[in-house]
């Protein structure tokens, strides 16, 4: 059935595994793509504009100037902020509450509310049209394309008014072709590094376009400062580089203030918050609460009283830990708010409220609410007519209702207009879950059949048969065949359902589902024997446990706490043969090393980052605290010894079987010395940058020479860990022969490292590996990461003794790790995720990583930045395959090499697959409770994102697999059987 060429290619078995390992990777990935095409919101946008000539109202000004101060957080400008006090941020942007203090009538401060994700993309997004993101849109943030919807500068645009911009360059990707080229100063908004830059900049071709002789040139100023965000993120709030950088924004707009006309608006605000850390990107209230302050020179905007004003419309709320309440906004509610001052109609998508305190003149409010009704209703009279507009039938009657009302009511008018608003902004909240349940379904379908697939495989290697890789070729090779009939068969099919019935699914996703589920029933037809794994094993158990306790929101909380748990508990089955062993020798050795792994196992989860759900229950331990984003003392006072021992510690791993020979003395001596060593120093570095306070405002010689020492630290790490691994590749195995001739004169030939050649080499393969990962980690994740390796080097030793015990007095042949030894280590795996100061929510991400290798953004910006994240579950999932080589020798009295070799690479096959399907298990139900709880309240704070993590973990350890088998054991097969197989002959 197989061609002879196809058998010839694929006549190694390693190669079979790399196939196996990559077939299984793209079926699963095909399923968590058309789950995740399901479940991840996605809103229609409509292309609709606002073209109403009698839909606006006379304009207060003229001019308008737009200043976001990005990350300018409420109470960096309030004048009630929470007590205590920071010197460093609070009462240092003070402008603006002293001319609301004294000019109440035309100076308004609020406290805005900005929709989650705050990512400064989505927020420019609904600054300027007045609509809402949804969870997926922060994945546009590093790619944004050009807004198709109708904005506040397409109305000014339409209306011959003229924008100029400086700033923050993501506004280019966004409104290019609405900004007049001659007054475009676009700045790289992602070298959180630059703190002065873009500022800088900004400043340069702002007042130039303030003095008088240059007013008539632009009907709208927009300048974005980064300054504020760039601390926020490279430091922390309470730095005092903050304080600085608050008095320049004081300073810039007390000149601007000064420099303005009477025909001109000035808006100053922040796209979003930022956390105790500085970061960004979530939805907790210190993120979503940002500054916005509205201020006219000398005209009104408030005539009448505010007692004028319903109360139902002037909503308060308090910032925490403030002694007081403030007004609120949505932010949103600044762009039917601008467009009627400035005289334009109000943008068609906008779902905003005005802001009543700015047109309290006449009878002004009353028309401005009666024309932001009008505004919302055609475009809901829009969505309603369009494929999506189905998604309004639950509220429809009552918004129609209410709008009704607003039409005939006279004395409450006002009032039943901002219900109407309110109500439709709450409802379009709620309903752009636009959750297509067939594809999730189908996802969730072909999910569930990688899981039996993979688990036949498995059990076809334990049957161990010689000959697994040609039954396993011909498994692949039949699935590769079904794939194809498969996508043809699901788009026949989709053409002839479609003719009849409106199917919610494209005709290529029906295709691809086709095509994986027949594949992947093919794969487990092509393997089927009856399985023996029984559902209640203890570790089996384990993982049911885990994986139901995933439709729990408080797991999902706390799971990092629970790791450790269940690391030390999935190690019970191996510890029972050293329980009632009598050989006191093996068992002490056993003891002592279970021991260390269960030690480090526990100090690995000392380390963790908190989650806003958490509350108080939590404490920072991979930072100095909670507000302070840099490793806490111990670590830093550590970590230097830790990376000067930990090559000796790998080293005297091999040096138990003498299998330190050859080049390993260099690789972990010498190199990884050097590499980790050098990866601490650039981390080190940069808490030296942002903890030495003799850096001011400016940018001075010490700091730029920092920042050159890091980037060419890490940039010689980077290209000596690439170097190594080539030479790694080419390099003899890490024994020692040598050959005697005794008193006879005969000759005897000893292999110093023969019982652990095949492990000591794949050992130094993943410690290149490693020094590229420390690299990408913070102190605290360094720590955490060495932890982590003593704890699988010091595992190997200890399954290697109970399998000496367990096979104490049988014939020495190779076995294969089984699931209840893989286990405990696909745990830690996770746990080191966690470890290294992540977690299951977007705000964990450590974006101070994007700028290892360069200070700006680069094509490797992205790398490092998945490195960070997903490198160490990568990294742990490559030393898996470790206990399938660990301690095992090339050939034996009763077997061949090549019947060894092909037994050793089943092994790692089997490591590989145990491992993903773990994963794989986890990602069913993560993707099974966010598809059932996808109407509950935390659905998009909690389970949306596990989900993603489960999803994440899955490919990362797939790749890792690959990886493995493709660069690791193929290259250790060929190499360590070249100098045995020259003995043999």
């Amino acid at each position: 059935m197989l061609s002879n060429a196809f058998k010839s290619i694929f006549s190694d078995p390693s190669r079979v595994s790399t196939l196996l390992v990559l077939w299984l990777f793209l079926l699963r990935a095909s399923g968590l793509y058309l789950f995740t095409r399901g479940f991840l919101l996605s809103r229609l946008s409509l292309s609709n504009v606002n073209d109403c000539h009698d839909c606006t109202l006379p304009p207060t000004h003229t001019r308008a100037i737009i200043l976001i101060i990005d990350a300018l957080r409420f109470d960096f400008i309030s004048p009630n902020p929470p007590i205590p006090s920071n010197e460093n941020y609070h009462h240092v942007l003070t402008l603006p509450q002293e001319l609301s203090a004294s000019h109440p009538e035309r100076s308004f401060i609020f406290n805005a509310h900005s929709d989650p994700p705050t990512a400064t993309m989505q927020r420019i997004k609904g600054l300027t049209t007045g609509s809402l993101p949804t969870f997926v849109d922060v994945s546009s943030n590093f790619g944004a394309t050009a807004i198709e919807e109708d904005s506040l500068l397409s109305r000014l645009k339409d209306a011959g008014k003229k924008i100029a911009f400086m700033g923050d360059d993501t506004w280019m990707n966004l409104y290019k072709d609405l900004i007049e080229p001659s007054m475009c100063f676009p700045y790289d908004s992602f070298n959180v590094e630059d703190l002065h830059s873009v500022d800088n900049g900004v400043v340069e071709h702002l007042f130039p376009l303030l003095q008088e002789d240059r007013r008539g040139d632009w009907d709208l100023l927009i300048g974005h400062f980064l300054g504020v965000d760039h601390v926020g993120h490279r430091l922390h709030p309470g730095h005092e580089l903050m304080k600085a950088k608050l008095q320049q924004m004081n300073d810039i707009l007390t000149r601007v203030v000064e420099m303005m006309d009477d025909d001109t608006l000035l808006v100053v605000l922040g796209d979003h918050g930022m956390d105790p850390k500085g970061d960004h990107g979530g939805d907790g209230i210190l993120e979503t609460a940002s500054a916005t302050w509205i201020y006219s020179k000398t005209r009104p905007l408030k005539l009448l009283p505010v007692d004028a004003v319903p109360s139902t419309l002037l909503v308060n709320t308090t910032f925490p830990d403030s002694p007081s309440s403030h007004r609120s906004i949505q932010q949103i509610d600044l762009v039917p708010s601008l467009a009627l001052l400035l005289g334009i109609p109000i943008p068609f998508n906008n779902l905003g409220s005005v802001i009543p305190e700015l047109f309290l003149r006449g009878d002004t409010l009353q028309t401005a609410m009666k024309l932001n009704s009008r505004q919302i209703k055609s475009f809901l009279d829009a969505y309603r007519a369009s494929p999506s507009g189905g998604e309004l039938d639950a509220s429809w009657t009552n918004i129609l209702n209410i709008y009704q009302n607003s039409l005939i009511a006279k004395e409450s008018s006002i009032e039943v207009n901002y219900n109407f608003a309110r109500t439709v902004l709450e409802v379009c909240r709620s309903m752009w879950a636009q959750f297509s349940m067939s594809l999730m379904v189908l996802g969730i379908i072909v999910i569930v059949l990688t899981i039996p697939a993979t688990s036949l495989s498995v059990h076809h290697l334990d049957q161990g048969a010689l000959e697994w890789h040609e039954g396993t070729l011909l498994a692949v090779w039949k699935s590769g065949i079904a794939f194809m009939g498969g996508g043809l068969i699901g788009f026949q099919i989709y053409l002839g359902t479609s003719a009849i019935v409106q199917l919610p699914m494209t005709s290529y996703q029906f295709a691809l589902f086709g095509a994986s589920a027949t594949a992947t029933i093919a794969l487990i037809y092509s393997t089927w024997t009856k399985p023996s794994i029984s559902l209640l094993t203890p570790s089996v158990s384990i993982v049911i446990l885990q994986s139901v306790l995933l439709f729990s929101n408080s797991f999902v909380f706390w799971e990092e706490r629970v790791l450790p748990f269940l690391i030390i508990t999935s190690l019970a089955p191996s510890v029972y043969p050293l329980i009632y062993t009598s050989n006191k020798t093996l068992r002490n050795r056993g003891i002592k090393f279970g021991a260390v792994f269960v030690v480090c196992a526990r100090l690995v989860s000392v380390f963790t980052v908190c989650r806003e759900e958490q509350g108080s229950d939590c404490h920072a331990t991979f930072y100095a605290s909670s507000v302070l984003p840099t490793a806490p003392l111990p670590v830093i006072i550590s970590i230097v010894p830790v990376a000067i021992l930990l090559p000796t510690v790998a080293r005297r791993f091999m040096r138990i079987a003498a299998a330190d020979r050859g080049y390993a003395p260099f690789t972990t001596e010498v190199y990884l010395r050097v590499a980790l060593v050098g990866g601490t120093a650039f981390w080190f570095l940069d808490w030296l940058e942002g903890s030495i306070s003799t850096f001011r405002l400016g940018l001075t010689l010490d700091s730029e020479t920092i920042r050159a020492v890091r980037t060419t630290i890490a940039r010689t790490i980077g290209w000596a860990g690439g170097i190594g691994l080539a030479v790694w590749s080419v390099s003899p195995p890490n024994i020692s022969i040598v050959k005697q001739t005794d008193a006879a004169g005969y000759l005897t030939v000893q292999v110093l490292g023969f019982a652990n050649a095949f492990g000591s080499f794949y050992l130094s393969f993943l410690l290149f590996v490693f020094s590229v990962v420390w690299l990408t980690s913070q102190l605290s994740g360094q720590i955490a990461l060495a932890l982590c390796l003593v704890a699988f080097l010091a595992y190997t030793e200890f399954l290697d003794t109970v399998k000496d015990i367990k096979y104490a007095g049988q014939q020495k042949q190779y076995r294969m790790p089984t699931f209840a030894e893989i286990l405990p280590l696909a745990l830690l795996s996770l746990d080191v995720y966690y470890a290294t100061g992540h977690q299951a929510t977007l705000s964990s991400l450590q974006w101070k990583s994007a700028f290892i290798f360069n200070s700006d953004r680069d094509t490797l910006s992205p790398l490092t930045v998945t490195l960070n994240t997903i490198g160490p579950l990568m990294f742990f999932t490559l030393c898996i395959p470790l206990l399938a080589l660990w301690n095992v020798e090339p050939l034996t009295k009763t077997e061949s090499l090549a019947v060894q070799r092909k037994r050793v690479v089943a092994g790692a096959l089997k490591s590989i697959l145990v491992t993903s399907n773990y994963f794989a298990t986890l990602l069913l139900f993560s993707a099974a409770s966010s598809m059932v709880l996808r109407r509950h309240l935390m659905v998009w704070k909690v389970f949306a994102p596990r989900f993603m993590l489960g999803g994440l973990c899955v490919l990362a350890v797939d790749v890792a697999g690959v990886i493995g088998m493709v660069g690791g054991i193929s290259t250790v097969m060929q190499t360590v059987a070249a100098p045995f197989q020259s003995m043999v002959q």
